[in-house]
């Protein structure tokens, strides 16, 4: 993984009206365990899709579901891409965190295959394959390589002070560094499908749950009524 750099520092207004200064900073190495540890609880065991494959119910599809979305960060690999959002401040070492964005970088004709132990992992990703034939930005822009989203979480404490949208931004500047034109997820959260609106992201692709539903034998518990597949252009 690439060396601790600083891609953004912004200002928020607390709900209790202070104002802080924070900052987007590659994830440094003694922090991973933390970030895993908030990833499952503030990411996992919320996504829509994730839940709808059951996995936050069934520990050991939470613990396989580190290998393809979280799997252990060899630090000089630059092809995958943690950062997070801390305290603008010089404490050293960072102790809190705010959120987080995971990004991996797949070339085209690499993408890995995986079998799984447990049904919900092999439903997740039933699911996540099924997705692809809705829409593959891959294909759409003939691009060699991209970063496939990998979850972006903000800790609840941080939530409605515009860090995911600020996450979002970052994700276009690691892009831009990377030489890759589009940057792309489906958004499956009202929260983050606004916090995309609100950076330029276009919608190029919508799924009503009920139709997932309907398709997967699954049930969706999520705010939004959909899924949208939103591509932000690197300029």
């Amino acid at each position: 993984m690439s060396s601790l750099k600083v891609w953004s520092k912004f200002s928020v207004v607390t709900k209790e009206g202070t104002t802080i200064k924070l900052r987007i900073v590659d994830m440094p190495e003694y922090l991973y365990e933390k970030v895993v540890q908030c990833y499952i609880d503030y990411f996992v065991k919320a996504e829509s899709t994730i839940k709808a494959a059951g996995i936050p119910n069934n520990e050991e599809a939470i613990n396989e579901i580190h290998g393809p979305l979280l799997r252990s960060v060899e630090y000089d690999d630059e092809g995958y891409h943690i950062v997070i959002c801390c305290l603008d401040n010089d404490d050293n070492p960072i102790r809190e965190i705010m959120g987080a964005s995971m990004m991996a970088l797949t070339i085209r004709g690499e993408e890995p295959k995986y079998n799984f132990k447990t049904k919900e992992m092999t439903k997740l990703f039933e699911i996540v394959y099924g997705l692809e034939s809705y829409y593959d930005e891959v294909k759409a822009f003939d691009l060699e390589r991209s970063f496939g989203d990998r979850g972006l979480f903000v800790c609840p404490s941080y939530t409605g002070l515009g860090i995911a949208r600020e996450l979002l931004k970052v994700r276009r500047m690691i892009c831009k560094e990377q030489g890759i034109p589009i940057n792309a997820a489906w958004m499956t959260s009202y929260g983050t499908q606004k916090a995309a609106e609100r950076d330029g992201w276009e919608t190029v692709c919508e799924i009503p749950y009920e139709e997932l539903e309907k398709q997967y034998g699954v049930k969706y518990d999520a705010d939004a009524k959909s899924t949208k597949f939103m591509i932000a252009r690197i300029k």
